[in-house]
C-alpha cells in the first residue's frame, strides 16, 4: 500500500532488476488487470535463504494490508465491510525463490440493477516458487519474475424481478354489480 492507502504493485523500469526496484510502485486500479516483471540476477555466491525472503518482499511491497475494504467507502471501524486477504503458497520441500506473484481480485455488482456498486467478495494472493538455479560459471544467470493484478467478476446474471400482481380479497354484497351485469 502506498502513503494514501492504495494497493500497490511491482513497476517494471528499464534497469529491470529485482533488488534495484524495491519501493518503486504503481497503484493498482480497479478493474484494470495488470502485469509487471523484473529480471533477477544471480551469481553463483547467491544464498537462497536470504534471497527468497528479499525478493518476497520486493513482490508484496511494504505495508501488504491483511484485510481491504469491500466497498470504496468501506468504515474502518466496520468489520463486516472488510475482507480478509487469502494466502495461497505452497511449502516447499528446499529452499526456493518466489516467481511468480498473483493478486485475484473477485467482486460482484451490489445494488440496484441501474446503479450497481462494485463489492469486493474475496482477495487471494498466490505465490509460485521454483529452486534457485545453479550457476556454474561467473557470467550468472537472469530470471523473470513476474507480478499480477487479476479482477474476475462473479456476479450472477442480472435478472429484474416483479412481486406478484396484488391479489384483491374484498367481500362484496351479491348484487354489487346487479345494474351494470
Amino acid at each position: 500500500m502506498n502513503e494514501d492507502g492504495q494497493l500497490t504493485m511491482l513497476k517494471s523500469t528499464s534497469a529491470q532488476d529485482c533488488l534495484a526496484v524495491e519501493g518503486i510502485r504503481t497503484p493498482v486500479l480497479f478493474g484494470y488487470n495488470m502485469i509487471s516483471g523484473c529480471q533477477l540476477r544471480i551469481t553463483r555466491d547467491a544464498n537462497c535463504l536470504l534471497l527468497a525472503p528479499a525478493l518476497l518482499n520486493v513482490l508484496k511491497g511494504q505495508n501488504f494490508p491483511d484485510c481491504v475494504a469491500s466497498f470504496g467507502n468501506s468504515e474502518p471501524q466496520n468489520g463486516l465491510d472488510w475482507v480478509q486477504v487469502v494466502y495461497n503458497v505452497s511449502q516447499p520441500s528446499s529452499c526456493e525463490i518466489p516467481v511468480w506473484f498473483e493478486i485475484l481480485v473477485k467482486w460482484t455488482k451490489y445494488g440496484s440493477l441501474l446503479n450497481p456498486q462494485a463489492k469486493l467478495t474475496s482477495l487471494t494472493v498466490t505465490v509460485v516458487t521454483a529452486p534457485l538455479p545453479q550457476v556454474d560459471s561467473g557470467t550468472g544467470k537472469t530470471i523473470p519474475i513476474l507480478s499480477a493484478v487479476t479482477f474476475l467478476d462473479v456476479s450472477a446474471p442480472a435478472e429484474p424481478g416483479y412481486k406478484s400482481p396484488p391479489t384483491v380479497e374484498a367481500k362484496l354484497p351479491f348484487d354489487f354489480f346487479f345494474p351494470f351485469v
